[in-house]
């Protein structure tokens, strides 16, 4: 997969880049964080911040504004537009987004049948699912045609939320040829299904990274994984020396928790499990890299030589924000957005130094022959049935003007220092792993085949338990795919179908 220098040319967009949570994993749940024992996880409960406005924002987005060319001003929006996502999660009306959306459009007074309660200051109507159950709940909205207009890209859905007819195309919208889109036309086209632009992609990030503290990684000996990192020595093999020799299970010392580690390590080697080409789905299930990476992860597991927290038997198979907290952890896999959602608020508690929270991305594998990152996109979907499509388009220009222009995104920086206590450390590291120069971009649609090709005896889409039964039960990688293969081969040539 080549490299593109215009992927991630645009400016840093830290708004979005710190409070977009679309995490997407098979295991994945919303309990409380922690041993729920601990007193001190409530901290961890608590609502997100909530973004205060901020004048240097209004300024920089009322300066950006004047300049926007009459091409984008050209909308009318009377509407507030519907959200829908999980968990409560939504749009920051405070935002540099919703700041420029107000700047350019003005606040939508017209409020959907429903909403009535909803500020009229507020540019959205927010509905919340269950994580679990997200995407039942919008399917229900669409059939009975009360669709919302925006839902968040997730990966792990796509393209089967099109094959499902959950959302719609947007070609008719955007002109993907312009200019304003050049810095991200290479990956809009990697994720066109069946020649169509479903996903307006605004802004790449690294999807996950791994956490740890400087103190526990300087008492354990070890050097600095940035450190490394920055010298090209951050490695798989230096990884996992570090991980043997901090793991004292006996103790209930681990190495490495967070949700999706088998996944990220393999996207290190270049190779998703599924890949979407020419518009159509692509099984990877053969590759040797795949069983590199899904062999090398069978040493974190109990049945080896248990690197890994043990979830599944010691927390419900939840993360424990607190065993990472207490330096019972080396490293946390998770996005960027753990941070505001929990670290900072340990960070106060604990009177951590600056320097104490720190962040790597995932090693690279031994031998490659380029330093390969799985990437988290930036969109919203269209949903199929929306009543507001010329709000959608104007949110989408709203978050592509933001993101492209620098006077925002310096005044967006210092708001996300001020409300979640991000450090220039930090930040300057994140916009070291959005350089163009740093990674090549790599995407894994195995999750986006379907989650009802399932084993009813577990309710793991099968594509999921070929990377998490080899990190959690040991179990091989090749026999899993051996007795799984013709069910996923069978749902890919079936979705390819429809867009023949």
């Amino acid at each position: 997969m080549k490299k593109s220098k215009r992927i991630f040319a645009a400016a840093m967009a830290l708004a979005t880049v710190v409070s977009t949570a679309t995490a997407c994993s098979g295991d994945q749940n919303t309990s409380s964080a922690g041993n729920s024992s601990t007193p001190e996880t409530t901290t961890t409960e608590a609502p997100r911040e909530t973004m205060k406005e901020d004048e240097n924002v209004n300024d920089a987005v009322d300066n950006a504004a004047s300049g926007v060319s009459e091409d984008y001003k050209g909308i009318e929006v009377n509407r507030k537009l519907v959200w829908m996502a999980w968990n409560n999660w939504g749009p920051q009306e405070n935002s540099p987004e919703v700041t420029m959306f107000k700047s350019l459009y003005g606040t939508p007074t017209e409020k959907p049948t429903g909403f009535e309660s909803i500020p009229d200051e507020n540019v959205f109507c927010i509905i919340s699912s269950p994580y679990a159950d997200r995407y039942v709940d919008l399917a229900k909205r669409v059939q009975a045609d009360d669709s919302p207009d925006v839902y968040p890209f997730e990966i792990c859905y796509y393209p089967y939320g099109v094959y499902k007819n959950l959302f719609q195309p947007v070609d008719d919208l955007f002109n993907f040829e312009a200019d304003d889109w050049a810095d991200y036309k290479e990956v809009i086209d990697m994720f066109e299904w069946g020649g169509k632009n479903y996903c307006p992609i605004m802004d790449l990030n690294i999807s996950s990274v791994l956490w740890y503290r400087k103190s526990v990684v300087e008492e354990a000996g070890f050097d600095d994984p940035w450190e490394l990192f920055e010298k090209g020595e951050w490695t798989w093999e230096k990884f996992l020396d570090m991980c043997r020799k901090f793991t004292d299970a006996e103790n209930k010392i681990w190495a490495i928790d967070g949700y999706q580690m088998a996944d990220n390590l393999l996207l290190t080697t270049g190779t998703p499990l599924v890949s979407l080409e020419e518009g159509k789905l692509v099984s990877n299930l053969y590759n040797a890299n795949v069983e590199k990476a899904l062999e090398f992860i069978t040493n974190f597991d109990d049945s080896k030589e248990g690197l890994k927290y043990p979830k599944e038997i010691e927390n419900n198979w939840t993360p424990s924000y607190m065993q990472w907290v207490n330096g019972k952890t080396l490293f946390f896999d998770d996005g960027t957005w753990r941070y505001d959602e929990h670290w900072y608020k340990y960070k106060k508690l604990k009177k951590w130094d600056d320097d104490e929270i720190n962040l790597v991305p995932w090693p690279q594998m031994d031998d490659a022959d380029a330093y390969y990152q799985g990437m988290k996109q930036d969109a919203f979907l269209l949903v199929s049935g929306s009543k507001n499509r010329e709000g959608y388009k104007a949110w989408v220009f709203s978050n592509l003007i933001s993101k492209k222009d620098p006077d925002i995104q310096a005044a967006g920086r210092q708001q996300q220092k001020d409300t979640y206590d991000w450090t220039d450390m930090l930040l300057d590291r994140l916009d070291t792993l959005k350089d163009p120069e740093t990674f090549s971009a790599v995407f894994d649609f195995k999750n986006g085949i379907g989650p009802d090709i399932a084993d009813t005896t577990k309710g793991d889409c099968i594509v999921e338990q070929l990377t998490k039964e080899p990190l959690v039960n040991g179990t091989s990688y090749t026999q899993l795919r051996e007795a799984n293969q013709g069910q996923i081969t069978a749902r890919i040539e079936e979705m390819n179908a429809t867009v023949q």
